[in-house]
């Protein structure tokens, strides 16, 4: 605690110290036009001059938008201690430890959910204990899939033998995901999909044979019925 109010105050400290900035140095501020629009709510009538600016997708205020962070851009790039304050918090958050959530047990094997700062997105792990992170395995990291960091592992169900995993994958926040399977032991990829499981599946079982294809193994239609709601209770396959 003491650690993070010493941090606290340095950085407190530090943007105090910043020199002030010339605003001649930075563009201008954009003109923001007014547009007046009266909308009645009850006997009370709201003028509202700036609710254009609520249109996303209008290309004036797109353009409006692109140049208000231009300049704020402009004005932060140039205070001079930010590039060492921004270096001093990563190096903060690159030393806070991990964590792990969302722990799941088969024969032998646990599953986890894994925060490992500074990465943007958790990981898919198995430790032989929890008592032993030293053992722990990588089966699927999303950051490697988007170099950006906005595709995220939704939920994850591994099968009852633990050799394999169903992952479900979205972009954006979406939350609408894809579903994959994935070889624990190696972090393979199996060669099928299915879109849109926004229903996380409770369950899932795959034959001992090796080298079967999992989609010899599973009723499509039934799974994606599950997966958009149409199915409910524990789903064995």
């Amino acid at each position: 605690m003491v650690m993070r109010v010493n941090r606290f105050l340095f950085l407190l400290g530090a943007l105090a110290g910043l020199a002030p900035i010339e605003f001649a140095a930075v563009t201008l501020d954009p003109q923001t036009p007014k547009k007046p629009v009266s909308t009645k709510y009850q006997d009370v009538t709201v003028e509202d001059p700036y609710q254009w600016l609520e249109q996303d997708n209008d290309q004036q205020v797109k353009a409006w938008s692109d140049a208000q962070n231009q300049r704020t851009r402009q004005y932060l790039d140039r205070l001079p201690d930010r590039a060492a304050i921004e270096k001093q918090l990563t190096e903060w958050y690159a030393k806070t430890s991990p964590s792990y959530s969302s722990l799941v047990s088969q024969p032998g094997i646990l599953f986890a959910m894994k925060f490992q700062p500074p990465k943007q997105q958790q990981l898919l792990v198995t430790l032989t204990s929890a008592d032993d992170l030293k053992s722990e395995k990588v089966v699927l990291d999303p950051n490697f899939l988007d170099v950006k960091g906005t595709t995220a592992i939704d939920w994850f169900v591994p099968s009852l033998d633990g050799k394999y995993v169903a992952v479900s994958l979205s972009k954006g926040g979406s939350e609408d995901g894809t579903l994959h399977f994935y070889e624990t032991a190696t972090g393979k990829a199996l060669p099928d999909t299915i879109a849109h499981s926004r229903t996380r599946l409770r369950m899932f079982n795959i034959p001992r044979q090796e080298g079967a294809r999992l989609g010899m193994l599973m009723e499509r239609a039934f799974i994606t019925r599950a997966f958009r709601g149409k199915a409910r209770g524990p789903m064995l396959i």
